[in-house]
């Protein structure tokens, strides 16, 4: 469509390229004529300057510099008549010419500069035109979609028809592509690499409003030629009519997320008494639930404690929808029907079993689980604790595993840490101590033995408490216990016994030992009565 040095040369059959060969797909957008040896400061891009050569008929090797500086202004090429003041062009000018891929055209004496100047605008002219009145078909055929209420697959396939070359979308909203044309190394790389190497092999185009990225138009790059104006200027309204389309169907989906979440949550509050209630409701989202389920939680490890320690909490607020996408992500792609809604810093799955037995299908939502925490700590400033509940038959009673995984996410961060997947029913006998420290005897027993060094440490604004966490997490090891607070061994030997002191105990006695340590499980199992110590610290 635009036009070339190439096309000129055809224009004028007696023309002749004389040097920089490899610049022939450059684009013409003008012509104009040599008056002075500085010309090219008024170089604008694209020209196609003519010259009779008489300005430097006396030292034709000023052609050498006019080059160069032809070149670094963007100049199309430059044509010269060769045989009216410069005979021959010096060897030298022709080697720039070359290193450069800029041409030089031997332009016949005899021509007028009106007979190359009149032709040349024209054609541009007329280019320039047609361009418009195709870009404005473009204009009106995307548009025409989006007031048909056309999909982006449709999009796509109107894009591939004008452009006639591979493209692809990547939609970084709902985690699909979107793939047209025949290249299977294009459809390789947009579905099995990542995208940072994808947009540094490829020409891509963001398809984005502000500074939200909704995704990415990709194309093969061609070592024959650049993409044309018109290729730039489909791509552009192209990528319009995606924003459109992408804004819709993420204001459908939020409409749709919201009646889902209230169905997801009626579920797991046991708030639907019905199977046939739970069914109806589930159809209305295409949901058709055949087997059993199992609830999975995905919750973040300490982000209620940054939350609350900062003021500007857009960052924390990225990370943490960061983690839902990709968990999410994640999910659907290991199982066919999945379920889920979010719980302030948690993410709750309601997984239906898909293919094999239960043993299974336990394995395989473990070691998705093992993948999900993975993928967090590589790409997150954040860890995840996991936490699966039981399998249940019926859909009604989902309600049971969602509070078993929950207790699966505090009874596991307590007894084995953070940043670990959970089993509640691997959990054993610490089920029934998770049911004790929900109990009042069991908030009493903890003040008994744990409330004078709490208030010793709020007195005298000391950190015993957190000592002696420490310690009973290094198995009452002092040495490894100062090495982890980074505090000197002897020191530590002397806060054990002042803590022994404080509280009146023999913490050599394994006994007692034991009392500190079922005391300090009750309590950190128990989020109620976990909060009111933190407070009183």
């Amino acid at each position: 469509m635009e036009m070339k040095v190439k096309n000129l040369i055809e224009q004028f059959e007696d023309f002749q390229i004389l040097a920089g060969e490899g610049g022939l797909n450059k684009t013409v957008s003008t012509v104009s004529i040599m008056d002075a040896p500085d010309i090219y400061n008024w170089m604008k891009g694209g020209e196609f300057l003519v010259t009779t050569g008489y300005i430097m008929k006396d030292n034709p090797l000023e052609l050498k510099n006019l080059v160069i500086k032809l070149h670094e202004h963007g100049a199309a090429a430059l044509g010269i008549k060769i045989g009216r003041f410069i005979e021959i062009l010096p060897q030298e000018v022709k080697e720039t010419g070359d290193k450069l891929n800029f041409p030089i055209i031997y332009v016949p004496r005899w021509y007028a500069f009106t007979d190359i100047i009149n032709p040349v605008l024209s054609r541009i002219v007329n280019t320039q035109a047609k361009k418009l009145m195709m870009s404005e078909d473009i204009h009106k055929t995307f548009t025409q979609m989006v007031i048909q209420g056309k999909g982006t697959s449709d999009i796509m396939d109107i894009l591939y028809k004008i452009l006639g070359k591979d493209i692809a979308f990547i939609d970084l909203v709902f985690n699909r592509n979107y793939i047209r044309g025949t290249s299977h190394e294009l459809k390789e790389d947009v579905e099995g690499t990542g995208l940072k190497n994808i947009l540094d092999k490829y020409y891509s185009y963001p398809v984005q409003i502000s500074n939200s990225i909704y995704g990415y138009l990709i194309l093969k790059k061609s070592e024959e030629s650049s993409l044309e104006d018109l290729d730039n200027i489909t791509i552009e309204h192209a990528s319009t009519v995606l924003k459109l389309n992408i804004q819709k169907e993420i204001s459908n989906y939020q409409i749709e997320q919201k009646y889902r979440d209230e169905f997801i949550q009626d579920l797991i509050i046991n708030n639907i008494r019905t199977v046939e209630e739970a069914n109806n409701r589930a159809a209305l989202y295409g949901w058709k639930i055949e087997n059993g389920l199992v609830c999975l939680i995905v919750d973040i490890d300490n982000f209620k404690e940054k939350f609350m320690s900062l003021k500007n909490t857009q960052e924390l607020e990225n990370e943490k929808n960061k983690i839902f996408s990709l968990a999410n992500s994640k999910m659907r792609r290991n199982f066919k029907q999945c379920f889920y809604t979010i719980y302030s810093d948690s993410i709750v799955f309601l997984v239906e079993q898909d293919i094999g037995s239960i043993e299974d299908f336990f394995e395989r939502l473990e070691k998705v689980s093992e993948e999900i925490r993975e993928e967090v700590k590589e790409n997150s400033k954040f860890t995840v604790s996991i936490g699966i509940g039981t399998y249940q038959e019926s859909i009604i009673d989902v309600y049971i595993s969602f509070v078993e995984a929950q207790k699966a996410v505090r009874i596991g961060r307590t007894v084995y840490e953070e940043d670990k997947t959970h089993i509640y029913s691997n959990l054993g006998v610490y089920r029934m101590l998770y049911n004790l420290s929900l109990e009042d005897d069991a908030h009493s027993f903890c003040e008994e033995y744990l409330k004078k060094i709490i208030d010793y440490d709020i007195e005298n604004n000391s950190e015993y408490m957190n000592t002696l966490r420490t310690i009973v997490k290094n198995d009452w090891n002092l040495k490894q216990t100062s090495e982890e607070m980074f505090i000197h061994y002897n020191t530590i030997k002397y806060r054990f016994s002042k803590i022994c002191e404080i509280m009146n105990l023999d913490l050599n006695n394994r006994e007692e030992k034991f009392k500190i340590e079922f005391c300090l499980k009750l309590m950190n199992m128990s989020s109620q009565y976990s909060l009111y110590m933190k407070t009183k610290i």
